[in-house]
C-alpha cells in the first residue's frame, strides 16, 4: 500500500470521530516534523529578539491571520511614538505573519499554538488580535482579561457595542471533571447544553455562541475592530472576509501599554 493510500485509509477511519482522534493520529505519524518545527519557529523568535538588540519587551502583540506580514512595520512605527515607548531601552514587537487554521491540523498549526502558549505562559504577551473564530478558540482557554477590568466606565460605554463575550458557565464547564470525562470516553450529558457545545466544538468546529444574551454569565474579553483606520492603514486583515478581535491578556506584565494600544487602534 503507498503512503498516498495509507493516508486515505486512515482518513475513513477518524471520519467523525472529532478532534481529539485526530490531534492523536497526527501526534502519532508527525510528533518528530512537529518538534522540529516548534524548535525552527521558537528559534525565529529568538533570532528576531536577539537581531533587536536583546532588549526587554516595551510591547508585545500578535496578530494572527492577518494576511499581510507587511503590516509590522507600519504599525509598530506608527504605534512607537504614540505610547511614548524608548525603542533604546525596549522592543516593540507587532508580529503580523503568525497564521493559525484549527480546521487544518499541521506542523504549522501545532508549533504556531505552542509558541503563542509559551508567550502568554511567560507574560511576554500583551494584546492578541485575530480572526472572530480563531478569537473565541483562545477566549474559551480563558487567556484574555475582563474587559470591565482593563476599562474604565467612559471606554466601557464608549466600546461596548463592539464587545464580543464569553460565557463563564461554559468554562467552567471545560474546566469541570465531566469535560475530563468526555475527552478520555466520549461520553457526555446530552441534556447539559455546555456538553453538547463541547462535543459539536470538538467534531465539527462550530463555533460556541458569542451572544451575550443567550449566556448565563457573559463576559467582555474582545472588541471587534470594524472600522479601524490603523489597521486599514497597515494593510492587516484588509484581505480577509472576517472581522479581527483584539484581547488583552490576562496577565500581562504591560497593561497600560496594551490598552495604549487598544485606542491606538480604535482611535
Amino acid at each position: 500500500m503507498s503512503v498516498h493510500e495509507e493516508i486515505r485509509e486512515q482518513q475513513k477511519k477518524l471520519k467523525g470521530q472529532g478532534v481529539k482522534a485526530h490531534l492523536e493520529y497526527f501526534w502519532e505519524y508527525y510528533k518528530i516534523h512537529t518538534l522540529i518545527a516548534v524548535f525552527v519557529l521558537v528559534l525565529i523568535s529568538m533570532l528576531i529578539h536577539d537581531i533587536r538588540n536583546n532588549k526587554p519587551y516595551g510591547f508585545y502583540a500578535i496578530m494572527l491571520n492577518s494576511g499581510m506580514s507587511s503590516a509590522q512595520d507600519t504599525l509598530e512605527q506608527g504605534f512607537v511614538p504614540y505610547a511614548q515607548i524608548d525603542t533604546s531601552k525596549y522592543s516593540c514587537f507587532i508580529d503580523t505573519s503568525a497564521s493559525f487554521d484549527l480546521s487544518i491540523i499541521t506542523e504549522t498549526t501545532i508549533a504556531t499554538s505552542q509558541k503563542i502558549m509559551a508567550n502568554i505562559a511567560g507574560g511576554d504577551l500583551d494584546v492578541l488580535t485575530a480572526d472572530s473564530d480563531i478569537f473565541t478558540y483562545y477566549a474559551n482557554q480563558q487567556v484574555f482579561a475582563d474587559l470591565r477590568d482593563v476599562l474604565n466606565a467612559e471606554q466601557i460605554a464608549q466600546y461596548e457595542d463592539l464587545f464580543v463575550y464569553v460565557d463563564q458557565s461554559y468554562i467552567d464547564y471545560l474546566n469541570s471533571e465531566a469535560y475530563q470525562d468526555y475527552i478520555s470516553t466520549g461520553e457526555f450529558d446530552h441534556s447539559d447544553k455546555y456538553a453538547v457545545m463541547a462535543d459539536e466544538y470538538n467534531k465539527n468546529f462550530t463555533t460556541p455562541n458569542t451572544d451575550p444574551s443567550k449566556m448565563e454569565n457573559p463576559v467582555p474579553v474582545g472588541i471587534r475592530l470594524t472600522s479601524s483606520e490603523k489597521l486599514a492603514e497597515s494593510g492587516a486583515y484588509s484581505m480577509t472576509n472576517s472581522i479581527p478581535v483584539i484581547g488583552v491578556m490576562i496577565n500581562t506584565k504591560r497593561p497600560e501599554v496594551a490598552l495604549q494600544f487598544l485606542e491606538y487602534l480604535l482611535g
